[in-house]
């Protein structure tokens, strides 16, 4: 059935443009589709093994499945390592290694969810495996389900399995609905147990869709009416449906769940349905072919050929992506997916080959991701330092000038500028901390204290650029920068955060937000940015020795922010700085905190 190569492919597009630097709103949407047709697919080929042979093979079955996923998985990993020796920030290395083994054993969407990060904000701080949640909930689904098949079939019929399916489908969507909290939608949008929902959606199409059912003309007719309908809701759902929005967690994903079952039954329908004959279009379902390869090294693609790296921005860049990923994925199914899925390992017996390919994807990750770290300076001996003691004072170097960047993973970015500076004399201390924001517990207070206690820097920055992603809940609404309890919120908190910076002979700042721009650019953010550069402003008004660093002004005078330097993006992602191109205004910090 061409026609389901052809939803694979339509799926995988969605995807590819949502991470475009979200070109496709709602693209990520697509992942739903690749779970419906997944349930559907996996279960039709249980219960047709089980009519034929009155049995279901769950050694056999699981064999083919990791023939078809384990080879490319192991191929992208050497990638990762690499990335990670050579290119790959030190303060990146431990994440990375940690997503990887996730990725290795299944379990990244709960790796994401126990380490507290936000999946909305994979543009601004980039993992190159950030993607790989989708593919362990579908290994989970692929482990646990036909267990359950084959014992249900042993006993009942399909219907017990319809039964079973509805369900637990409702159990999922009713788990959705409890555990939603609008501060923190990463929980319900990755977890296994709130988006089984569509995978057991798809699962009970596959227990009353007879594969060998013939339609009528009408019956097909009215399947192209419903299929258009389904496509023309799915493409408003995936042009202007975020991420963040309530009603995707209560009932938005279902109802886009329901338009792929629609469009599946018209795909089984074969090509007397205009809707299976469009998705049957050859450039579709060749990508729908290779879309397993294309999925797994998109994201990658996308994180390494960054706007820094290529000094290139907007469609080419995207462009380039999408030329490189389709080459790799291509040659990936060619040489690697495809001979292995049918033939088995090329030589030795898998039994010892799998788990020596698996330990050597592991050493290299491991080793690859080992954090560089400069050697320890040893203590100076005593006579040495009666030595210097004695000697002209004059004949010694001055300390370094001590510099402490705090807040979000602006922060961090930023203090990467300052050290690419390489003024002498300046020492840069990074300590901003992803997911950083004065809304909630998750960074500040006590710890900031004892970090300025204990390093005692020269000048403290806070450097908040992503507040403008955060939200909270008032009176069960989700609001905002410019919602009064939001501004009072956030000015509140960093208030308190800036006192407790405070120290004798340090000074302390903080930066104002400068305009984000890509994919969050828009009169409505640029308001929200405005007030709270207005809260920032006013929190340090009302702190004594705390000065505004006024990054807004400096990078976007008169509301135009300045794009380029020297060739080079400031801003690659629209949020975080990169080290060369934002060299110059490096130098302007380090001007303003050393006055």
């Amino acid at each position: 059935m061409p026609a389901l190569d052809g939803l694979r492919g339509m799926a995988l597009l969605g995807v590819l443009f949502f991470h475009a630097n979200g070109a496709l709103p709602g693209g990520y949407l697509g992942v739903d589709l690749f779970f419906v047709l997944s349930g559907f697919l996996i279960t039709s080929l249980l219960l047709t093994e089980h009519r034929h042979t009155g049995r279901v093979a769950l050694s056999a079955f699981w064999v083919r499945r990791a023939r078809r996923l384990f080879p490319a998985l192991l191929l992208l990993m050497p990638a990762v390592a690499i990335y990670g020796r050579f290119f790959a920030k030190p303060d990146e290395l431990a994440g990375l290694r940690a997503d990887a083994l996730a990725t290795l054993g299944y379990v990244a969407n709960w790796h994401t969810i126990l380490s507290h990060k936000s999946y909305w904000e994979l543009f601004a701080s980039p993992s190159p495996l950030e993607h790989t949640w989708s593919l362990s909930i579908e290994e989970q689904f692929y482990v646990v389900w036909p267990l359950l098949v084959a014992l249900i079939l042993r006993r009942y019929s399909k219907r017990a399995i319809l039964g079973l399916a509805v369900a637990l489908a409702l159990f999922s969507m009713a788990t959705m609905i409890a555990l939603f909290d609008p501060e923190q939608t990463s929980r319900v949008y990755l977890g296994t147990d709130t988006r089984a929902a569509g995978i057991l959606v798809g699962v009970a199409l596959a227990t009353v869709l007879s594969p060998n059912a013939t339609w009528s003309n009408r019956t097909i007719r009215a399947l192209d009416l419903a299929g258009i309908v389904a496509s023309v809701g799915l493409g408003i759902a995936w042009g202007a449906l975020t991420g963040d929005s309530p009603f995707l967690y209560h009932g938005g994903f279902w109802l886009t769940e329901m338009g792929v079952v629609v469009l599946i039954v018209c795909a089984t329908a074969g090509p007397r349905s205009v809707i299976a004959r469009v998705l049957s279009f050859r450039p579709l379902t060749l990508l729908g072919t290779i879309s397993y390869g294309v999925y797994l090294w998109h994201w990658p693609v996308d994180v390494f050929l960054s706007p820094e790296r290529l000094h290139v921005h907007g469609s080419w860049l995207h462009v380039i992506h999408f030329g490189v990923t389709l080459a790799i994925a291509g040659v990936s199914y060619r040489f690697i997916e495809r001979p292995v899925r049918i033939r088995g390992v090329p030589f030795g017996r898998p039994i010892y080959v799998v788990p020596a390919a698996v330990a050597l994807v592991v050493l290299l990750v491991v080793r690859a991701t080992y954090a560089r770290q400069l050697p320890r300076r040893q203590p100076t001996p005593p006579e040495v330092v009666a030595v210097v003691e004695s000697s002209d004072a004059s004949a010694s170097e001055p300390p370094p000038f001590q510099i402490m960047l705090l807040g979000d993973s602006t922060a961090n970015s930023l203090g990467w500028g300052l050290r690419g500076v390489h003024e002498a004399g300046v020492a840069v201390d990074l300590r901003g901390q992803d997911g950083c924001t004065m809304l909630a517990d998750l960074c500040g207070g006590p710890g900031w204290a004892k970090e300025v206690e204990d390093s005692r820097p020269d000048a403290t920055v806070v450097v908040l650029g992503g507040a403008f992603m955060h939200g909270i809940t008032v009176n069960g609404h989700w609001r905002k920068a410019c919602h009064r309890q939001w501004d009072r919120t956030f000015q509140s908190t960093l208030t308190r955060r800036l006192e407790d910076l405070r120290s004798p002979g340090g000074r302390v700042w903080a930066a104002t937000v400068p305009y984000a721009l890509g994919v969050w650019e828009g009169s409505a953010l640029r308001a929200e940015v405005d007030c709270i550069n207005t809260s920032i402003r006013k929190a340090v008004a009302s702190t004594r020795d705390v000065r505004v660093l006024e990054l807004a002004e400096h990078l976007c005078p008169n509301g135009n922010c300045e794009l380029e330097y020297d060739g080079t993006a400031i801003r690659p992602d629209g949020v975080h700085y990169s080290v060369d191109g934002a060299l110059d205004l490096s130098r302007w910090v380090l001007e303003q905190i050393q006055l």
